[in-house]
């Protein structure tokens, strides 16, 4: 779904309820909404059409000697072997113990780990490497919420906008969905978490208190209980690692070598440009340059690394420090100026490339590391031309 422009819903000085609109583009460019699960979806169905490819359900890397080349994976399936699905009587819910465990190990050319935040494939790696590693968390918890459309079956926010509830240390971000439903996240510390969830009843006054209007209009108060003491609480973190490939073995790709909080909603974007940057910019030319005996030689791996690792690294950078202003809800007042200089230059003189950041960032096709360095460039050349107009005044009032 399209969406060009974020609605701050926030209380002003006397306290009202108000509605900022902040667009994401002079140019008229917008965001695009979608579920991971309906993405996830539909890569399965295209791989499970590609004639060399294999697909195994129920197996779990347990074990992988990247020297030797095998890897060991736990096998879990229904007690009926000739089902496919589940067994008679089983649901998707039954506990492991009702199903048949074994172990499998095999060997592999090469081994791509694309498994997420708890990369077991990762874990294997630093087992068996010098690796660098880093994780960062912020203090605060993410709890998701569902929203049902209205009686009318249309959405109950204008599905437009991507809408904003800040409150200084928290925020509640609400995204429209099919269907006329939404799809929300509450954000807040760590002890606001605690205290609600030993506390439950206060959640009504919490949510008046700190996202005015979500409660009862978006959602019932017995629903947002409901929903906050039965979904999980997540943690929010950042993961850095000083290397994605372990000779011409493996390579780690997304949210395994590089894991970043929600914010600038550009995790699943960075994943899938680090496959399309791996095959296109170092397999598939040394592939035509030269003849391997192996899928990816440890050169081109290491070569990958030194290449995307400042970017998305600098990416990960971006999303923490969006949170500030996410839980602010618009752009400070020492920032209104040079957004509004660089919305002006970027619509009305492009060739001068003085673009701003979020543009870059989410529409742009840059570096994320260059777009870190372009944007510090332009903050000392915005400085400079303010500190300008300020001598200019100084000496026309002493004239």
């Amino acid at each position: 779904m399209p969406v060009h422009s974020r609605m701050v819903h926030k209380r002003n000085k006397h306290g009202e309820l108000t509605d900022i609109a902040v667009p994401y583009s002079p140019n008229g460019e917008c965001i695009f909404i979608t579920q991971r699960t309906t993405i996830g979806n539909r890569l399965m169905l295209a791989l499970c059409k590609e004639p060399n490819a294999k697909v195994f359900f129920g197996h779990k890397l347990v074990a992988c000697d990247l020297n030797a080349k095998t890897a060991a994976f736990e096998c879990i399936q229904p007690r009926d072997e000739n089902n496919l699905g589940l067994a008679e009587g089983m649901t998707a819910n039954e506990p492991h113990s009702e199903r048949v465990k074994s172990k499998r190990t095999t060997g592999f050319d090469f081994i791509i780990g694309a498994d997420g935040a708890h990369s077991l494939l990762r874990q294997q790696m630093m087992r068996q490497s010098n690796m660098d590693y880093q994780q960062s968390y912020i203090d605060a918890l993410w709890c998701d919420f569902f929203m049902p459309p209205n009686l009318d079956g249309n959405h109950s926010l204008d599905p437009t906008f991507l809408h904003v509830w800040p409150n200084k240390e928290s925020v509640f971000i609400a995204l429209p969905d099919v269907g006329g439903s939404s799809r929300g996240g509450m954000v807040a510390p760590v002890a606001d978490f605690r205290r609600l969830a030993q506390h439950p009843e206060e959640l009504e006054a919490y949510f008046s208190r700190q996202f005015s209007g979500v409660v009862p209009n978006l959602m019932s108060a017995e629903v947002a209980k409901e929903q906050f003491l039965h979904r999980e609480h997540l943690s929010l973190v950042s993961i850095r690692c000083g290397r994605f490939g372990f000779g011409d073995s493996c390579v780690l790709l997304g949210d395994s070598s590089h894991t970043m909080v929600p914010f600038y909603g550009m995790g699943m974007n960075t994943g899938l440009e680090d496959v399309r940057i791996f095959f296109e910019e170092f397999i598939d030319p040394a592939h035509r340059e030269a003849s391997y005996d192996t899928f990816c030689p440890a050169s081109v791996n290491q070569a990958y690394t030194e290449y995307r690792r400042p970017d998305v690294q600098a990416m990960t950078d971006i999303a923490a420090e969006h949170f500030d202003e996410l839980k602010t809800g618009v752009p400070s007042k020492t920032s209104i100026p040079r957004k509004f200089f660089e919305w002006n230059l970027q619509k009305h003189a492009p060739a001068l490339d003085f673009i701003s950041f979020y543009s870059r960032v989410v529409f742009g096709h840059e570096r994320f590391s260059v777009v870190k360095r372009k944007d510090r460039y332009q903050k000392i050349l915005f400085n400079a031309f303010l500190s300008s107009l300020c001598l200019v005044g100084l000496f026309a009032m002493a004239v």
